[in-house]
């Protein structure tokens, strides 16, 4: 699989927070050696550099709890695993947050975990992911915001939100509670899209149309990426800009998916 990341300060930040995961391997299953990948984008928030080492630790733990639960001898499902993962994220964040600069601290995560044409998405906070084609462009996750909030009541429209003065009042994120419960989410994936996984200095700042269109448009998911970087700190860069593009090979066509489909209702 193809792909492609950027971790960018933006124009008016001193300290990049973010963090970036992006691993490709294959795993031998009882079907054969499938290809796989586990990519994540983490946000972190705190005092002076508390949010960059929150970020650090989740996504660092996902990696390490992910991979031992794949390579397990009898692996947990896909979901289970991320669940379990975010659940051990969230208590290294929290114990690490116990006093000091680092008191308080906390970080999203959003992570995708991709086993040949099977997406598996664990999320928590305002950074997303999305899954992108030349037929639409699908937001996978939701924000965990009070501005989300306010869009699913009906108060605010979408496009509102992005200038709302509570843009930035998250309602979950990682190290503020015991408990934690992220959204599970799992997606299958067709010839032709690319994954992309991003913090809000991404989404805050483009509409989802400019974005699809760059990821759609560029000849590789690196060159997405700086592209998208490019264009977040033309419009302003107000906040750390972090992404991570995927494009998986060799998935079944979208045709094959409708014929599927179509055999299934007939039957």
């Amino acid at each position: 699989m193809e792909t492609g990341y950027s971790w960018d300060t933006g124009l008016l930040r001193d300290l990049n927070e973010d963090s970036v995961l992006c691993t490709s391997f294959d795993l031998r299953t009882h079907l054969g050696t499938i290809s796989a990948g586990l990519f994540a984008v983490a946000d972190g928030m705190g005092g002076h550099s508390a949010g960059e080492i929150a970020s650090d630790l989740a996504t660092r733990t996902l990696h390490a709890e992910c991979i031992s639960g794949l390579l397990a001898q009898s692996p947990a499902p896909p979901l289970s695993i991320l669940a379990a993962a975010f659940k051990k994220a969230n208590r290294k964040v929290l114990d690490s947050a116990t006093d000091g600069e680092l008191k308080g601290m906390g970080t999203t995560l959003t992570a995708a975990l991709v086993v040949g044409g099977e997406l598996y998405v664990a999320h928590i906070g305002d950074s997303r992911c999305y899954v992108i084609n030349r037929r639409e462009t699908i937001q996978v996750t939701k924000d965990h915001s009070v501005v989300q909030q306010l869009v699913d009541a009906g108060t605010i429209t979408p496009e509102q939100a992005r200038n709302h003065p509570r843009k930035n009042e998250i309602t979950r994120v990682l190290g503020y509670s015991r408990t934690v419960v992220p959204d599970l989410l799992h997606v299958k994936l067709y010839a032709g899209d690319s994954i992309l996984l991003c913090s809000d200095g991404l989404c805050g700042v483009l509409p989802p149309p400019e974005i699809s269109e760059t990821v759609i448009g560029a000849p590789n998911p690196n060159q997405a990426c700086i592209d998208l970087t490019a264009q977040a700190n033309l419009a302003g860069g107000p906040d750390n800009i972090s992404i991570v593009i995927v494009k998986p090979d060799n998935l079944p066509s979208w045709q094959a998916m409708i014929t599927a489909q179509t055999s299934i209702r007939r039957i």
